[in-house]
């Protein structure tokens, strides 16, 4: 049960013990964008090795790292609403986020790169 200082039964309380457990999700989105990053920079160099041919070049993990990257953006947005109720919670996990956001918008700046030129590699191939 969680208590607050008073030692008073506390349902806010009880629920950011068990917080962590729904963060996992953050991370797990930071690892989607980071999978889809590894992802875009092999496809750039097997790319660049003239052995692909296909021009659908990660589009679709682009769309799946922006609707990722949506995800963390929501979460932060939850993060400023938490530290309104309780400085205390807010402190603790406003620097993960922020943190697993600005890893995951790097890592989509970087993918987003690999995947464009990738992209005009085999375009250039294609003429």
């Amino acid at each position: 049960m969680g208590f607050n200082v008073e030692g008073q039964y506390s349902a806010f309380e009880e629920l950011m013990h068990y917080y962590h457990y729904e963060f996992n999700v953050f991370y797990l989105l930071t690892l989607i964008v980071l999978v889809n990053c590894i992802k875009s920079i092999i496809h750039f160099t097997i790319a660049k090795q003239d052995k692909i041919k296909c021009n659908k070049f990660g589009l679709i993990d682009i769309g799946v790292s922006v609707l990722a990257g949506l995800g963390l953006m929501s979460g932060l947005f939850f993060q400023g609403i938490l530290s309104d109720v309780s400085f205390k919670y807010a402190e603790i996990y406003l620097g993960k986020m922020m943190f697993l956001c600005i890893v995951s918008f790097i890592l989509f700046i970087v993918q987003l790169f690999f995947s464009i030129r990738g992209r005009q590699i085999i375009d250039n191939k294609a003429e």
